[in-house]
């Protein structure tokens, strides 16, 4: 029987993507109303109430956890004093060190009460996740709203969620776990609950093409590819009925939407190619810059400031953020995740970071779970695209994928 402070954790993320829609609705109709900020503060003001209130074990895994918070507050206020940052610098570096701190809080409240949740518990938080996802973006784009991926442009559409990179993130998580938890929950479930699971993730397949984004509509192929494969190839407790029956099923579905839908999926993809076509004349041809969306070029711009200015202590303990965006022109934001903590915590935030997340790398490895993929496939995004480790609504979904590792008991290998 999960405790009210845990069921109060459980409904306070799995709504995380319709108070980030919500959000978005609300600065679209020019209302400054600041509710993805207050929900931010309510879920970290929890976090770390309960986890205080539980109390610290003597472990490596606190050691790391607590180590890497200290270093971002410790850096937050000596940067503020070395740079001369004024109260809104302050506020700015703050709300940043804030969204960065999520993924390290959340997988810490799990840890401790490990006891208390259980993996299909867990498993339906994400299941709730991936719905809200989908119904925010399916719902908006039905009754004709919202705002597109791109601005001045008419290729993708992302509703009323703020960032498109985030946006794909999430959808990117819930297709992955909404797919994998079909087929693998398939003898177990009833044919009503498959057939709600699959139109979920249809619509996960659909969120990722009407956002319209290279990696989304690359990432959603491949999903669907591997998940078939692995189902029909190498899940041996489902007989060969139940795989030729589903097999059936699925090649009519796709049928029927390349039929019914083909001028639809034509129209959108070839929004994708127009723009890609338009990054790839902007670049002169330059393929570097073109795979990497000009992230090469950022990245040569923001370690020409981190050397060539300040000192040893700001190489130390980084520039926070309002600096860079302030002084840094094109090296503000490299967009690769791991480069963001090394200019903005410095040489020991980078240390710090990189020991926490060898920790749940190793976790990870130790008991494979749908959660060790998913951390995987998070950790290389963040390394290559960014927004993973800093924005809020992705920084969740880490956490939350983090915490899910200290629940698995059992290997997918031990299992099948």
């Amino acid at each position: 029987m999960l405790l009210k402070e845990t069921k109060i954790f459980i409904i306070l993320f799995a709504i995380f993507p319709v108070v980030d829609a919500l959000n978005g609705f609300v600065l679209s109709a020019g209302i400054n109303l600041p509710i993805g900020v207050a929900y931010r503060l309510v879920c970290v003001g929890f976090l770390v109430f309960q986890i205080a209130r539980k109390g610290f074990s003597k472990t490596i895994y606190t050691f790391l956890s607590v180590a890497l918070i200290f270093c971002g507050i410790i850096s937050l206020f000596i940067q503020t004093i070395v740079l001369q940052n004024d109260v809104t610098a302050l506020l700015y570096d703050a709300t940043n060190m804030i969204k960065f701190f999520l993924w390290v809080l959340i997988p810490y409240y799990v840890y401790q009460r490990v006891d208390l949740f259980t993996k299909a518990g867990y498993a339906k938080l994400f299941l709730a996740i991936s719905t809200f996802f989908t119904l925010g973006l399916l719902i908006p784009y039905i009754l004709g709203i919202g705002n597109q991926t791109y601005a001045g442009s008419d290729a993708g559409y992302k509703a009323f969620f703020f960032a498109n990179n985030d946006t794909t993130i999430g959808f990117i998580v819930s297709a992955t776990f909404t797919g994998w938890y079909l087929f693998q929950q398939t003898k177990q479930t009833k044919i009503w609950t498959r057939l709600l699971l699959g139109l979920l993730y249809l619509g996960n397949l659909l969120g990722l093409l009407l956002l319209g984004t290279k990696t989304g509509i690359v990432y959603g192929v491949i999903l669907t590819i591997v998940l078939l494969l692995r189902f029909f190839f190498f899940q041996q407790r489902v007989g060969p009925a139940v795989k030729w029956g589903i097999g059936v099923t699925v090649i009519s579905v796709l049928t029927l939407i390349v039929v019914q839908g083909r001028a639809f999926v034509v129209t959108t993809l070839s929004g994708l190619i127009q723009r890609l076509t338009y990054f790839y004349n902007l670049y002169d041809g330059d393929l570097v810059r073109f795979i990497t969306s000009s992230r090469s070029e950022f990245l040569d711009a923001a370690f020409g400031h981190f050397i060539n200015t300040g000192n040893l202590l700001t190489q130390l303990i980084g520039f926070g953020f309002n600096e860079r965006v302030t002084t840094w022109g094109l090296g503000d934001l490299v967009e690769m995740d791991f480069f963001d903590v090394f200019f903005s915590l410095g040489m020991l935030g980078l240390v710090v970071m990189l020991g926490l997340l060898l920790f749940f790398l190793i976790k990870s490895c130790q008991k494979r779970s749908i959660y060790t993929a998913l951390f995987l496939i998070l950790l290389c995004y963040g390394a290559f695209a960014g927004h993973v480790l800093f924005s809020a609504l992705s920084s969740t979904l880490f956490g939350l994928v983090c915490g899910g590792l200290f629940l698995q008991k059992e290997s997918l290998c031990e299992k099948e």
